[in-house]
């Protein structure tokens, strides 16, 4: 799920200087354990969290450090630097870890959760990558599940958001082509044809699924 570009940097560069940091409002606990470095914000939370639910954040706490020094994340004076990331996506992906109410989510949209949705695939948080998915199913069209499916290899949204989209009467739209792609675009228009085609007005919808796996998940 998590391919090797995508990783936490074990090694990282020198960081800034400390006068650029800013403490985070909210994610900045004084009895936090490890402290990360994401853009220009520190942020100071519960290893326990990154190390129980993640085997990539597990396997860098155990990388011993240099003799004399201090573990990196131990100080604010050498944080672990989070490089890739926005702090934007961190924020909401610490949202979900650390709600303000158990009883609401602190985070809603469909943008929200693509970031939590991306930083649990980068990181291996299965249990959050699954919670992220069972909300985006719910609050995202069909076009948009395709275009999560194919950037987050979530195989399973895809037949059935492509059928869904090939069967609709509406054709697409200008921003969901651009969405999909063109090559999306011109299968999707291929498809809806073939359906339409006046011999195949009334084509059983497990022909078409079956279609659609043919031409958008061949073999």
């Amino acid at each position: 799920m998590t391919s090797e570009q995508e990783k936490p940097h074990l090694t990282t560069p020198d960081p800034p200087p400390q006068n650029h940091f800013t403490e985070h409002p909210r994610f900045f606990f004084p009895d936090g354990t490890v402290i990360f470095l994401v853009e220009s914000t520190l942020y100071r939370v519960h290893r326990y969290f990154f190390e129980r639910d993640s085997p990539i954040f597990a396997t860098m706490f155990t990388l011993p450090s240099a003799a004399g020094e201090r573990p990196e994340g131990e100080v604010v004076e050498n944080p672990i630097i989070l490089e890739g990331i926005a702090a934007v996506d961190f924020d909401r992906f610490l949202a979900v870890l650390y709600p303000l109410d158990f009883a609401t989510r602190d985070i809603a949209s469909a943008e929200e959760w693509t970031s939590v949705l991306s930083l649990s695939t980068r990181w291996d948080f299965i249990s959050l990558h699954e919670l992220a998915k069972q909300h985006l199913f719910l609050i995202t069209t069909a076009v948009e599940r395709i275009a999560l499916g194919r950037r987050y290899d979530i195989t399973s949204w895809l037949v059935p958001a492509y059928t869904e989209v090939c069967e609709r009467k509406e054709p697409l739209t200008l921003a969901e082509g651009q969405l999909l792609g063109l090559e999306d675009s011109i299968c999707v228009a291929q498809v809806r044809h073939t359906i339409r085609y006046s011999s195949n007005l009334n084509r059983h919808h497990d022909s078409i699924v079956a279609l659609v796996r043919d031409v958008f998940l061949p073999p």
